[in-house]
This record gives C-alpha cells, sequence and structure tokens, in this order.
C-alpha cells in the first residue's frame, strides 16, 4: 500500500478536549499518532465522519495547548475484551495557526533527535 502521508507522525502523551455539536467531550489519552496534519486517537465515542470539532490539545509534557477545528476523515471500531470497544479515528487539522503547526513540527523532531540517542545507546 502506498504512504499518503503528507507529515511525519508521532505518539504523544496528552490531555484533550473536544467540542462537537456543542457537545464537550474531555479525553486523557495517547493519541496514536500526531503531525503536523493531523491525529490519530482512539475514542470512547463514535463520531462520524465529516464531523467539524473543536480541538484543544494539552501536551503532557510542554504546559502549553493547541487549539484548533478538525475534521475526522476515517474512524474504525476496535475491539477491546468482549465487552468494551473504542474508535480509532483520524482527524485532520483545520484552521490550526501555522505557529501550533511548527509547534507540532518540533515536537516530532526532538523526539526523533531522543529516539536517535536512545538508538545509539
Amino acid at each position: 500500500m502506498e504512504e499518503r502521508r503528507r507529515y511525519d507522525r508521532n505518539k504523544m502523551n496528552c490531555k484533550i478536549s473536544i467540542m462537537s455539536n456543542l457537545r464537550i467531550l474531555v479525553y486523557n489519552a495517547e493519541i496514536e499518532n500526531i503531525g503536523e496534519g493531523g491525529i490519530r486517537i482512539l475514542l470512547k465515542d463514535k463520531l462520524a465522519v465529516s464531523t467539524v470539532l473543536d480541538l484543544e490539545i494539552f501536551p503532557l509534557d510542554t504546559g502549553v495547548s493547541i487549539k484548533c477545528k478538525g475534521e475526522i476523515i476515517w474512524g474504525n471500531e476496535k475491539k477491546i475484551s468482549d465487552k468494551e470497544h473504542v474508535f480509532d479515528t483520524g482527524v485532520k487539522f483545520m484552521n490550526i495557526k501555522e505557529a501550533d503547526r511548527k509547534r507540532i513540527k518540533s515536537w516530532d523532531l526532538s523526539k526523533q533527535g531522543k529516539q536517535e540517542k536512545d538508538d545509539e545507546a
């Protein structure tokens, strides 16, 4: 399968506030991956493809949040156990400030640098 992503992605522990149709959802979650163009996250609630969200992402290690809009571009149900499931969800950033996009890129680069150092050890 051909890779279609325009940006690199990395895992990051975050708290995420999501508002959809005036309903606020707050998650303490590990983003499956984050990049300059969007995020992949596991949600407890199913949200429809094309839903536009108000997002606020709070990376646990930076102390500064990023606010933007996002659009759900795909979603898949994932079974955790016989009684539990989550929704693996892809969100494309919309109306994100260029400064915030650069911050996300710097998180990617700092993680890559850390990974390279860990690999050398």
